[in-house]
């Protein structure tokens, strides 16, 4: 989720779609590097280390040690990115996103929660707060993630995943943190 947050930043028709390409690419390779490719090339390593059972983690516990990992690596990112003269917006998101996996983390010791849904519900509430904040029309965006987090919420219920709590949790879950640190930071 926090790739496309940035695709949606560099396409968003404001002042940060004329970024130099350079940095565009720059960017974009670390949070792609840090939130996705790196996250899912350790997943054989914590199968192989039996940290988890399945690459679905199903229990809450399963989800530690990868969540921990992963927010790490958000942090990281995050990092990277401060080092860059480049706008403030840009660095707040990719620091939310680290936000809401520690978030996903500390809730992981006691209870599942829908990991998919917190970064839809993260994905949304930035583009909320971009479009208010920037007064730019990003209705498309508004509605095509409120699809995919109706479809993703629906296959997390309908594959036994989670419940109907945990996916309404974690959405809102999402939402809050992720546009609770655009807005303050």
């Amino acid at each position: 989720m926090p790739t496309y947050g940035v695709l949606i930043l560099f396409n968003s028709g404001t002042f940060l779609t004329y970024l130099p390409f350079e940095y565009k690419r720059l960017i974009f390779i670390i949070v792609l590097v840090n939130t996705a490719i790196l996250p899912m090339c350790l997943v054989p390593l914590y199968l192989y280390q039996k940290i988890i059972s399945t690459i679905h983690m199903s229990s809450n516990r399963e989800r530690i040690i990868p969540l921990l990992v992963s927010t790490l690596l958000f942090y990281f990112a995050y990092y990277l990115v401060s080092q860059l003269n480049i706008p403030h917006l840009i660095k707040s998101y990719i620091l939310a996103g680290a936000v809401a996996a520690f978030i996903a983390l500390l809730i992981s010791f006691k209870w599942k929660i829908s990991v998919h849904m917190m970064g839809i519900g993260g994905l949304f509430g930035a583009v909320i707060v971009i479009s208010s904040r920037l007064m730019v029309d990003l209705k498309f965006y508004w509605v095509t993630i409120i699809i995919i987090a109706g479809l993703t919420g629906f296959a997390r219920l309908r594959l036994d995943s989670h419940n109907p709590l945990q996916v309404y949790v974690g959405f809102g879950i999402g939402l809050i943190s992720v546009a609770g640190v655009l807005l303050i930071k």
